[in-house]
Parts: structure tokens; sequence; C-alpha cells
């Protein structure tokens, strides 16, 4: 019996129908796969301006004329130096200025 026995109009909206949901879903997992490749993108730079804004705060710190403040900004630096909070190309600098602030470098430990 099979679709020999259907209608061709019949035959054409069941074949329609399944080319349609499978180009939906294939759409849908497009999309899902394209919003979270950009969350994760997002989330990444989010996380990078923060490391910097940490990273400019202390050297700002330590840069300061007060005292006080110089200090914190070198405890500030001692922790971020063992933190690696910056990930890449970021760590070469970082860590280079980090070690110019604290005395310390790579092979300090």
């Amino acid at each position: 019996m099979g679709l020999a026995a259907w209608p061709p109009a019949a035959v054409a909206a069941v074949v329609a129908a399944a080319v349609g949901s499978a180009l939906t879903l294939v759409g849908a997992l497009v999309g899902g796969l394209w919003a979270v490749l950009r969350w994760r993108r997002d989330v990444a730079r989010e996380e990078r301006d923060r490391a910097w804004a940490r990273f400019v705060w202390t050297v700002d710190q330590v840069c300061d004329g007060d005292v006080g403040r110089a200090e914190v900004g070198t405890v500030g630096a001692n922790a971020m130096y063992d933190m690696q909070g910056l990930r890449g190309d970021d760590s070469v600098f970082g860590t280079l200025v980090l070690g110019l602030i604290t005395g310390r470098d790579d092979d300090d430990g």
C-alpha cells in the first residue's frame, strides 16, 4: 500500500512538511550555536575588561604620591602577580609591569 496509494498532492504535502521541519531544526541548531559562541565571546571580553580595570587601578595606586595608597597598590600588585588574572598576550605585558612594581620576576617562583 504505502505512498503509492496516496494522492500526489498528499505526498507533496508530507514531503514539504518533512523538509520544512528539517530546515527549521537545522536553523534552530545553527542559531543556538551562534548564540552560545557569541555569549562566550562576550563573557571573555567582560572578564578581560575587568582584569584590565583591576590592573590599571593597581598601577594607579602604586604611582600615587600618597604613601598609604602606594602601599595598598604594592600589596595589590603582589596579589595580582600571584593570581595571574590576565591571559594570553595581556599576561606578558601585565607580568612585566607587575614584576617591575614588586621587584619579582618569573624566575622567583
